[in-house]
């Protein structure tokens, strides 16, 4: 497993050079402006939690791997209700008609954000706990660059609202980094475990396909808080979406 491991961490700093943390690390733009992107991330907030629940955990179990995976799982599968709490606090919590909730999640700019259940579902449903134990790796590697990310604006809005940003700030990057499965001794269980060579080419085709996904959902949300207006973020949505699907 030590070379998946270290194949993992390569790809993972080509990631973390994407255009959105160099958008991000600019302090000199409103810091809400930087968040803006949060609609766009609660499809997969939501799906991650479910894909914890109904596709990586699997108990009770005998395995050792399957087990490191569902203690994971249970540390994980909470964390969107703090995306709806930073969300209120930034003041983007807006009433809205149920159709405009539905067509934005449903609309374009979210089109990547929505798709990370069914893609890696794919490959962890029913499969080796090795593939769900590299699948949780692949995400945590990737949510710890984008969680550093965030921290800076986050900081900088507690200090406007004084209101703790859970999701974005500091207490999600530390938990992200202190997860069990982050221990010295699960990272050394892990780089120890034997990996089946009948598995090996579809762990390497996952991983691939990940970190493409990964790379995409960045792009998603770069384009998002670019061409829309932290103050506005849903207007535009509600304008191009009701009028390619009136009611």
């Amino acid at each position: 497993m030590k070379s998946i491991l270290e194949l993992i961490e390569k790809k993972n700093q080509e990631y973390a050079q994407l255009p959105f943390f160099q958008y991000m690390e600019d302090e000199t733009i409103d810091p809400r402006q930087r968040l803006a992107f949060a609609p766009v991330i609660t499809p997969l907030a939501m799906e991650f939690s479910e894909l914890c629940k109904r596709v990586l955990r699997d108990e009770p179990t005998t395995n050792y791997i399957q087990d490191m995976v569902n203690v994971h799982t249970h540390e994980e599968h909470f964390h969107w209700q703090w995306l709806l709490e930073d969300m209120e606090k930034m003041g983007i919590d807006y009433p809205m008609r149920f159709s405009d909730a539905v067509r934005f999640i449903w609309s374009e700019h979210t089109k990547v954000s929505r798709s990370m259940f069914p893609l890696f579902e794919r490959y962890t449903h029913g499969a080796h706990p090795i593939i769900k134990l590299v699948a949780i790796e692949v995400s945590e590697v990737t949510a710890n660059v984008f969680f550093r990310s965030t921290m800076s604006a986050a900081l900088q809005l507690q200090e406007l609202v004084e209101a703790e940003f859970r999701y974005f700030g500091m207490r999600h990057n530390h938990i992200e980094n202190t997860h069990t499965l982050h221990t010295p001794a699960s990272l050394q269980v892990m780089a120890e475990i034997e990996v089946p060579e009948e598995i090996y080419q579809q762990i390497l085709e996952f991983i691939d396909v990940a970190f493409e996904y990964f790379t995409d959902l960045i792009n998603e949300f770069h384009a998002y808080i670019t061409t829309h207006s932290c103050q506005e973020p849903f207007a535009r949505v509600y304008q191009s979406e009701r009028s390619l699907n009136p009611v």
